[in-house]
Formats: structure tokens, sequence, C-alpha cells
């Protein structure tokens, strides 16, 4: 191989290593947008499996954007791993499988009602799990400190109603207190 070849080559590596090593920017616009994402596929599995109404969906996910505004486009991996990563925490420690939890909701349950005594528990891992990447982009100072706290309060209160919608797909939305 010539000198030549190899000088270009190094350069090459050299550019992906320090593209790759630059951390992704976020926003808070950006970041709102992909945990909306994240919750709507969530929700479009559980409408499309009956297990709560389009009225439901569009209760929860507006915590987080305006029901007019189409959800960002995840991939079909990161839907596939949304739902993993939800069901996983729903059926952890609260002793029900995710076909038990599954059915449950489709009789009108609430996931606080399914996930008893452990709801308090499953309700802040949702919440961790969804809220991550904005606390890293805030400890990235990628976003503010306020852009960060506004959107973990929305994240907050689109879980909550998530955890208190009855299962069905009756169309009923059950509206909880707004939490400070």
């Amino acid at each position: 191989m010539s000198a030549r070849r190899i000088l270009a080559l190094a350069a090459a590596v050299i550019a992906l290593v320090t593209v790759s090593a630059i951390p992704a920017q976020a926003s808070e616009s950006g970041l709102r947008e992909r945990t909306h994402a994240r919750i709507v596929v969530i929700l479009d599995d559980a409408v499309n499996s009956g297990l709560y109404s389009v009225a439901q969906e569009n209760y929860v996910s507006s915590a987080l954007l305006p029901v007019y505004v189409d959800p960002k486009d995840l991939s079909r991996k990161t839907e596939e791993r949304t739902l993993e990563g939800f069901w996983e925490i729903i059926t952890t420690d609260t002793g029900v499988t995710e076909s038990q939890a599954k059915a449950r909701l489709a009789n009108g349950a609430t996931l606080l009602r399914i996930t008893g005594d452990s709801s308090d528990v499953v309700q802040e891992r949702l919440y961790r799990w969804l809220a991550k990447p904005v606390l890293a982009a805030f400890l990235q100072g990628q976003i503010t400190a306020s852009e960060s706290a506004g959107l973990r309060d929305d994240i907050a209160r689109a879980v909550d109603r998530l955890m208190r919608q009855p299962g069905g797909s009756d169309g009923k939305v059950t509206v909880s207190p707004r939490r400070i």
C-alpha cells in the first residue's frame, strides 16, 4: 500500500472516531418529540390491542404534545425495544405477567390496580426510563435547567395519566389531579 493511501486511510479513521466522539446535540423540543414518540408507540399498541381507546391515547400523549401533532417516526427496532422495556417495567416485581396485565386492562383495570403494592415503584421506573435522556442532556449542558424541569414535569404527568387510565376500549378518560 502506498504512503498516500495509508495517510488517507488514517485520516478517514481519525475523522470517523472524531465524529462519533462528538455527543449528539439535544434540544428540549427534540427530546419532547422523542419522548412523545415512545409514549405513542406504547399507546398505539394498546389501542390496536383493544386495551385503550383513541381518546385515552390522546389524553395521555397530550401531556407532552398537543393531539394534533403527529409523533416522530421511530425505527421498527426502537419501537420494539420501547414496547419490551415498557412491559418489563410493568411486570418486574409486580407478580403479573404481560398477558395477565393485558387481560386485566382489557377488562377495565388500571395499571395502578394491576401493579398493586408495586404501583409507586412501577410509576417511578416508567418516569425514570422516559426521563433518562432528558437528565443526560441537562447534565451535558445541552438543555437548560428550566427546560429539563418542564419536560420532566410533563413526563411525570404523562406517566401518571397512563397509570390511572382504566383499560378497555370504551373511551373512558379518567382525569386525575395534576401533580405539582
